[in-house]
């Protein structure tokens, strides 16, 4: 029974993969590789002494526009840089290669990370394949690749960081350190950590975090902090502009509220309780085993981050392949009704962002009902190892 409802939720996976591929590759059609292109020109400007252009939206967007003219069917709107410096300090061995050396070698390493992670969480062979063909056919997948982005980065380090710390907690915690470089994604990470009781792994997330600051003031100084401070905290009507293009073209629970009417007061209110609800989940699922507890943590990372676009919705379908591989091996007749939320939260891309397809505003709810799904199938089995294993 577990293997026929491998072979049919696969081959429609792979039907609605084949579409998604298809259709963003159209979509995408002069503009493809733009969000890789921003990275480029960031890290350029950074080894070229351009300091001054990186926080400076509208210049960086007409140097993008220069740099990749023979690229783009039309210029592009505003593209600015909002990472935090450090982020450079990880980009800076790919500025050294021509524009679409850097691009591809960036999305393969990334890519490699995060099938590396899942590969360690992985309990079997089957599993592992499982794992990595649903990665690479996960329709973020394919607006990841078409733009360009860095969300194969953020899963290698969010999954890796807890699945190779089970054995090896600095690692995992120098992985979760460097996750930092997209402060939206880290908010569950202490969570998790507190939970478990993981001090040294989170003590070498910190070590690590620091780190990778200190490296990016002694490389660029620390004028670049101040220019990310100042764009992240003044007001500005580049900020202004950025949210109603990207933030408010997004999926994020402010974004859902603001699109339904809500002021900017109330949609940062349901932000805000968002992002409790999402830590009550963590530390709720700290007795889970291994796999459904970063199920349950990539999905309330989700749930919390206060900007995300489709491609970050690799991580939902992360978590729906992990709880999907998680039913087969524990049930020779799973139940139907999660394999339909897990294969949902998979295809949730495809009705996003909610700016443009309605369907989307039901992207939150498939969340919270999967996460309490997880929950709810734990109580009622005998609860694993702790995602990490208690310190002697």
């Amino acid at each position: 029974m577990a293997s026929k409802t491998m072979a049919m939720v696969g081959a429609g996976g792979a039907v609605f993969s084949l579409a998604a591929w298809l259709f963003y590759y159209s979509a995408f059609a002069g503009v493809r590789g733009e969000d890789g292109m921003v990275f480029y020109s960031a890290v350029r400007a950074a080894l070229d002494g351009k300091l001054d252009l990186i926080y400076d939206g509208a210049h960086l967007t007409a140097d993008l526009n220069a740099r990749f003219v023979g690229f783009l069917a039309h210029p592009l709107p505003l593209h600015p840089w909002l990472y935090p410096p450090h982020f450079l300090v990880l980009l800076l061995p790919f500025g050294f290669l021509p524009p679409v050396l850097a691009a591809l070698a960036f999305l393969a390493t990334s890519f490699a990370l995060m099938a590396a992670a899942l590969c360690a969480l992985a309990h079997n062979p089957r599993e592992k394949l499982l794992y990595v063909l649903s990665a690479l056919l996960c329709p973020a997948s394919a607006i990841v690749v078409w733009l360009g982005q860095n969300t194969f980065l953020t899963a290698g380090l969010l999954v890796g960081g807890f699945a190779f710390g089970q054995k090896r907690p600095v690692l995992g915690g120098v992985l979760l350190g460097a996750l930092t470089y997209k402060p939206q994604f880290w908010l569950m990470v202490p969570v998790a950590l507190i939970a478990a009781r993981q001090w040294k792994m989170l003590a070498w997330a910190l070590a690590s975090a620091t780190a990778l600051m200190l490296a990016s003031l002694a490389l660029f100084g620390p004028g670049l902090w101040r220019d990310w401070l100042q764009v992240m905290i003044a007001p500005s009507a580049m900020f202004d502009q950025w949210q109603a293009l990207a933030r408010l073209n997004g999926q994020s629970l402010y974004a859902c509220a603001r699109i339904l009417g809500a002021g900017q007061s109330l949609a940062n209110g349901v932000q805000y309780a968002g992002i409790a609800l999402a830590g009550v989940a963590v530390w709720r699922a700290r007795a889970l085993p291994t796999d459904l507890k970063i199920a349950v943590l990539l999905a309330a990372t989700i749930f919390a981050a206060p900007h995300i676009i489709d491609y970050d919705a690799v991580l939902l379908g992360l978590a729906a392949t992990i709880f999907f591989a998680h039913i087969l091996r524990h049930e020779p007749k799973p139940h139907y009704g999660d394999v339909a939320i897990a294969a949902l939260l998979w295809l949730s891309p495809l009705v996003n962002p909610p700016s443009v397809f309605v369907m989307g505003m039901a992207t939150p709810i498939l969340t919270v009902l999967f996460v309490l799904r997880v929950l709810a199938r734990a109580d009622t089995q005998i609860h694993g190892a702790p995602l990490i294993a208690q310190p002697a």
